[in-house]
């Protein structure tokens, strides 16, 4: 009689090789970058097979670098707010705390700016730029954007505001333990400059705002992804950058 617990435990351990794969491939393609990491490299750190690398990932190391493009950008933790001025910093600062813990956002961000990303494995900015243009767009039908803003304008420079900042923070600190306050404060500067004067004292720019909405949506049972409770709370004001110092081969 066959075990029906067999094909789900052959199944887990297959979503945990890829998973392996796209997190050692994210660490050597920061530290080594793209054309500095060989497939040969990719199944070794990974402790894989290269018959299982392959099963998994059929073009070699392109198909991995897609992947994490692919994964990227996601909304994950992200929470509807009545404010949606608020969902547009929330997303920023969730991705700003996973990408100070997470190899994968990390490499994604730094392949995304090779000049071939775009036709070789893909680039997550046009999405994001999609994204904010939306948020902001209701944002301007809810009455909370002063009336000189140009809503696309605004989310490109969103976008390109966030990469810069997280750039210039990873090469100039030479760790990511800066990101989070960096980014409040340039969300900070932003809604400041395009919201309507009256709502800025309801949105919340907490330093650990994203990794609260993060860690709450992680932390959430199974198949809910708006976690029962309140909003993360505030902290007070903004703390200073000292302040923030902070399975086997398939």
């Amino acid at each position: 009689m066959s075990n029906p617990r067999r094909p789900r435990r052959q199944q887990q351990r297959a979503i945990d090789t890829r998973q392996r794969i796209l997190d050692t491939a994210g660490a050597l393609f920061v530290m080594d970058g793209y054309e500095g990491t060989s497939v040969g490299d990719l199944i070794t750190a990974a402790r894989t097979s290269k018959g299982a690398f392959y099963r998994h990932f059929p073009g070699g190391k392109i198909d991995v670098a897609t992947a994490i493009m692919h994964n990227a950008l996601t909304m994950d933790g992200l929470r509807e707010q009545r404010i949606m001025l608020q969902e547009v910093v929330d997303i920023g600062m969730i991705l700003a705390y996973r990408i100070s813990h997470e190899n994968a956002l990390q490499a994604a961000l730094k392949l995304s700016f090779h000049s071939n990303a775009p036709d070789t494995y893909g680039t997550p900015w046009p999405d994001w730029i999609a994204f904010n243009t939306g948020q902001l767009a209701e944002a301007r039908r809810r009455g909370e954007l002063r009336t000189f803003v140009d809503v696309e304008e605004q989310a490109h420079q969103i976008a390109g505001n966030w990469a810069g900042v997280v750039l210039m923070s990873n090469t100039l600190d030479r760790h990511p333990r800066n990101v989070e306050a960096r980014v409040s404060r340039m969300y900070r500067n932003l809604v400041t400059a395009i919201a309507v004067p009256d709502l800025l004292p309801e949105i919340d720019f907490s330093v650990d705002r994203g990794r609260h909405l993060y860690t709450a949506f992680l932390e959430a049972p199974a198949g809910r992804t708006d976690p029962a409770g309140p909003e993360p709370s505030r902290t007070g004001p903004e703390p200073s950058q000292g302040e923030r110092a902070e399975g086997g081969p398939e």
